[in-house]
């Protein structure tokens, strides 16, 4: 039976068998499940619809179904070769029989985040039955929904039951093979249709479309390997610069933070101008061990053939550029939307296609990245996860599955469509060994300013070597993190509280309640890469309900989608969206975004209102829960109170450069690293004395959701709302154990007297 709701997939996976499906778990990578199954449906009769992301494709005549199942190199491992593979629809509704046709569909296509029939236009970027990218102005059209990019003959043709219920494409090895081999020609399948019916879709709860695949291991292949190894943009301009006496200080209620009220550059050009000649230049690298001979190359602009032209013979390890020039074109509201490309033709032998083309964003973010010469040629040494020995190879594989993973698939409601921020490499640089310094490995330990950031890999780093193994051939989220924070996103595990015990030993929490210290702890259970925040997609939630930390036994909550994923929080996008068309050199400002008005209902454990009682409040100063009086007090007024907004130690409301506004709030002076954005609040009233957590993220995202002027946060405790009757309640009730011991047993539980035993029984 077809559902309309959505979920993620469980796994399943053994030896050399994979099935693919969103939110499968990989053998391959443990630590970052599979996202990258995507599919939309076109419809004639309204040309302009998108529905991407819908819990059902329909197919029939006037409808053309597209699917594409990627990041099959992470999936499958490196030097794989395809035994077997199929598609398989296990929820299918077919009410008027046919033929079935699968074809390799040639285009690309964004599956977008749909549309609702009375939104006007369609999501940017989309693709429907008119447009391959759809925008208002200067989107990419094409004729009947993309029929040119269907290849001929279909790879599988199938004649298709009234009431059939699975639908099962067989034979799709050389399919899979080729979208695996080469990931840039992978656009999925069409689906055509001459009857009439709904699958299930990617995002359905149950019954989603899943590609099986069987492979055995290969040997690897030797000899000329030609890489595109990456492709640089000239001229580029100075990001802002976060050094010097960019950073305003001052301590506010006993915690020192910084607001960039300086930065340099700030007055200087970021961007090329709309229709400023700029000149990309990719490196081309043989990455093989044996000369290659010439190549021939083609310039690819939004997906239009710009320029074609040849290369000579490389050694190995010897390089070579080719240049294109191009009119800059400022792409607003979306990153991801103007590709710039360049695919290689070897004129002999090629040991691995997968590196033969790169694609960067016109409008991305760039980074530097360096390499110190003997992590270079250690990491040589063994085969990287796109099936070559080359760090160059692998480090762009690192960035297509940020851009096309973590970014695109971290969803929520203010961003249906995912992250639409993008990442590129303007340059990798492989520098004396002994030359990178710093946190962040850089020459000198000094930034480019040209960049907005930059990593480095350091050959001197303890156990650099292990480090190498453990990485190869998955997603390093840790670089992902730590290139995360390079275009302003922050560690959200700041805000997480590990408990102390009662001497005020190990954890965050120095307060005391007597003579001991609190020992609670608040750690975010649904964190994402960044370390905490929520990753679960609220879409299905109405905007003003605020989202709870915990299970709560309520069919609100209770859906497909909202469920955690291991890529970004909301926050994290938030904060990327929000930023998109700026350059960066700062971090943080987004926890600027609260809503004007912040209001906490109060609820005991059921949810039941706590009409009175006193709150005090517990600012975290530096990381910690300190010892001493609270920021403020609040009386409960019939189940609510109102935060106050908070001096923020500056003369007036500050606008950061990039837009974000530093109010009176109820964090005060809110430290753009999020070391003073947790309240421990205490509950007094007649249930008793009880503590809960309030985070500053939490706002941050209330505010995203759409609660800018006023939000009603509900605050729980584990509490009763009534007075506990003083004494033991215990006391001489009747007690029935598991194996029913005599009454006169068990009844010395409940005596209320020291001297006498309770015998165990062997049954319990």
């Amino acid at each position: 039976m077809l559902t309309s709701f959505v979920c993620l997939a469980l796994f399943s996976q053994s030896g050399d068998s994979v099935t693919l499906f969103r939110g499968a778990r990989l053998a391959n990578d443990q630590e970052t499940r599979y996202w990258s199954a995507e599919d939309t449906y076109l419809m004639q009769d309204v040309p302009l619809r998108s529905t991407g992301q819908a819990t059902l494709l329909r197919i029939g005549k006037g409808y053309r179904a597209l699917i594409r199942f990627g990041d099959l190199e992470r999936a499958l491992g490196p030097n794989r070769k395809v035994t077997k593979a199929r598609l398989v629809f296990p929820d299918a509704s077919i009410s008027s029989g046919g033929d079935v046709s699968l074809k390799r569909f040639l285009g690309r296509w964004h599956e977008g985040a749909g549309a609702g029939e009375l939104q006007p236009f369609p999501p940017l970027g989309s693709t429907n039955w008119d447009f391959q990218s759809f925008a208002e102005k200067g989107g990419i059209t094409w004729a009947r929904g993309g029929e040119k990019f269907c290849q001929e003959p279909p790879s599988i043709k199938l004649n298709v039951l009234v009431g059939q219920s699975q639908i099962v494409f067989e034979g799709l090895e050389k399919d899979v093979q080729e979208m695996y081999e080469r990931w840039y020609d992978n656009h999925g399948w069409a689906i055509e249709f001459s009857g009439e019916g709904f699958l299930g879709a990617s995002q359905a709860s149950s019954g989603q479309p899943r590609l099986e695949i069987e492979s055995i291991p290969v040997a690897e292949k030797n000899g000329p390997d030609l890489s595109v190894v990456y492709i640089m943009r000239t001229p580029e301009y100075e990001r802002y610069d976060n050094r010097n006496d960019a950073y305003e200080r001052k301590t506010v209620d006993s915690h020192e933070s910084g607001v960039m009220t300086k930065p340099g550059s700030s007055d200087t050009k970021k961007w090329p101008a709309d229709g400023e000649d700029v000149t990309y230049t990719a490196v081309i690298k043989n990455v093989g061990d044996a000369p290659s001979t010439g190549f021939d190359y083609q310039w690819q602009v939004r997906d239009s053939m710009e320029m074609r032209g040849s290369g000579g013979a490389l050694n190995p390890g010897q390089t070579t550029e080719v240049k294109l020039r191009n009119k800059f074109q400022f792409q607003k509201g979306d990153s991801r939307l103007n590709p710039i490309g360049i695919q290689l033709f070897a004129k002999g032998a090629d040991a691995t296609s997968g590196n033969d083309y790169l694609e960067i964003q016109a409008n991305a973010l760039n980074l530097g990245i360096w390499v110190d010469d003997k992590f270079a040629r250690n990491f040589q040494q063994k085969i990287n996860g796109v099936g070559t020995r080359s760090f160059e190879d692998w480090i762009q594989w690192q960035f297509r599955i940020w851009n096309q993973v973590f970014f695109r698939h971290s969803r929520f409601s203010f961003a249906p469509d995912g992250c639409l921020e993008s990442t590129r490499i303007q340059r990798i640089t492989i520098v004396p060994n002994g030359t990178l310094k710093g946190g962040a490995h850089l020459p000198g330990d000094t930034p480019t300013l040209d960049y907005e950031g930059e990593w480095g890999f350091d050959s001197s780093f303890g156990e650099a070597e292990k480090y190498m193994d453990a990485v190869r051939q998955k997603a390093d989220r840790a670089l992902i993190h730590e290139m995360s924070h390079q275009i302003g996103l922050i560690d959200l595990y700041q805000m997480n509280v590990d408990p102390s015990m009662p001497d005020g030993s190990a954890g965050k929490v120095q307060l005391k309640n007597g003579k001991d210290v609190i020992s609670r702890g608040a750690m975010d259970l649904y964190g994402g890469l960044m370390g905490g925040g929520d990753t679960r997609n609220d879409l299905l939630i109405p905007n003003s309900v605020p989202i709870p930390q915990e299970e709560l036994d309520n069919q609100l909550f209770v859906n497909a989608l909202f469920q955690p994923t291991d890529l970004y929080s909301a926050t994290d996008v938030a904060a990327l969206n929000s930023n998109l068309g700026f350059r960066r050199g700062f971090y943080g400002e987004f926890m600027y975004d609260l809503p004007t008005v912040s209001i906490l209902r109060l609820s005991d454990r059921n949810g039941e209102p706590i009409a009175s009682g006193k709150l005090s409040f517990y600012q975290m100063k530096n990381g910690l829960i300190p010892d001493g009086q609270p920021d403020f007090v609040l009386e409960i007024q019939s189940g609510n109170a109102f935060l106050p907004n908070r001096p923020t130690g500056m003369a007036d409301q500050f606008k950061t450069i990039t837009g974000h506004t530093l109010r009176p709030n109820p964090f005060g002076r809110i430290d753009v690293v999020g070391s003073n954005g947790v309240f421990l609040v205490k509950l007094e009233n007649v249930g008793g004395t009880e503590f809960a957590w309030l985070k500053a993220w939490q706002l941050v995202d209330a505010y995203y959701r759409g609660n800018k002027s006023g939000y009603v946060h509900e605050l729980r405790f584990n509490i009763t709302t009534r007075p506990i009757k003083a004494g033991n309640l215990s006391l001489k009730k009747f007690v029935i154990d598991k194996v029913n011991s005599i009454s006169s047993n068990t009844a010395n539980l409940v005596d209320g007297k020291p001297s006498t035993v309770y015998q165990i029984s062997a049954g319990l």
